[in-house]
């Protein structure tokens, strides 16, 4: 059968036209080259080492255990590093949520992961600064309070020699503890913390390119959705399997009363779950509403576990 655009649209069709604004890529762990060229760094989280790496080149690499949950978080550790240590936010890279790269700053958590894991990291690249000055300071063999740095280089105030980070430290570990007493740069000098700056993230996600977790696949990976009872307490009688034949590939997985499908598709997987026919004893309900909490009080402990010990 053959049908023009023009009939198609008009019964009510829908065309959609994509457009790719870049080459085609694969999904990595991290988008820094060749990131495992830092495996058996420090991970230790009072260790500017384990936050903070600068090349020869002038480059910083900032490794944060936090990730950007959609909350810029991308560019906003960039900010803070960038503040700390006058570095232009281009020639920041940043590696992100690798237990074999980063240190553990626990959970992240909406805005928390600057209000615990930025802290955490302007703390280390103001201590980088001071670690940078001091070998400058020798370097160049003025006192540090006679230096400037601007751009990730370190010159004498009366416009005399300079260095670069990248000669003072190019690749090499810093072998310095975090020190919460160093000095952080006032808000009156900030070039970069306070001002919106174009998320890295953002041009992947508008043009269709961004890997979510959901986009991960393994071989031999299946899609499943679990069917639950209708009402509390109810366990599975019987399962009609014959009920999802027509769907190619679906299976159904039971254990005792726990009940699944799955499939190769996760759209037949849903479908799946949508017509598989079961049957289930009538169940417990819910308790009333005005003895909740004594059915509560009630009910069977099933784990008792204790949840925090101090003093």
């Amino acid at each position: 059968m053959q049908i023009s655009r023009r009939s198609f649209l008009t019964a009510g069709g829908v065309l959609i036209v994509g457009l790719g604004l870049d080459g085609p890529g694969r999904a990595q762990a991290q988008t820094v080259p060749n990131a495992d060229r830092f495996l058996g760094k420090s991970l230790v989280p009072d260790v500017v080492d384990s936050f903070l790496a600068v090349h020869a080149d002038g480059s910083v690499t900032v490794f944060v255990g936090k990730v950007d949950i959609g909350t810029g978080g991308r560019i906003a550790m960039r900010q803070i590093v960038g503040e700390e240590l006058d570095v232009p936010l281009e020639r920041i890279a940043m590696i992100e949520g690798d237990t074999a790269l980063t240190p553990n700053q626990g959970a992240t958590a909406g805005s928390y992961g600057i209000a615990r894991g930025g802290v955490q990291l302007r703390q280390a690249a103001a201590t980088a600064r001071q670690a940078l000055l001091a070998q400058a300071a020798q370097r160049l063999n003025r006192p540090a309070g006679d230096l400037q740095i601007a751009d990730g280089l370190v010159s004498a105030k009366d416009g005399g020699a300079s260095v670069s980070y990248g000669d003072l430290l190019g690749d090499r570990a810093f072998n310095v503890k975090i020190d919460i007493t160093a000095p952080l740069k006032s808000h009156e000098r900030f070039r970069f913390i306070g001002k919106s700056l174009p998320r890295p993230d953002m041009p992947a996600k508008v043009t269709g390119h961004h890997r979510y977790l959901h986009d991960l696949t393994l071989p031999g990976m299946l899609h499943a959705r679990v069917i639950r009872p209708g009402a509390l307490g109810a366990t599975l009688v019987s399962v009609d399997e014959s009920s999802i034949a027509g769907i190619g590939g679906a299976r159904v997985v039971r254990i005792q009363s726990f009940l699944a499908v799955v499939a190769e598709r996760e759209w037949d997987a849903v479908r799946a779950a949508r017509a598989l026919q079961t049957k289930w004893t009538a169940g417990t309900g819910l308790p009333d509403h005005g003895k909740e909490f004594d059915s509560m009080r009630a009910s069977r402990v099933v784990r008792d576990q204790e949840i925090a010990k101090r003093g």
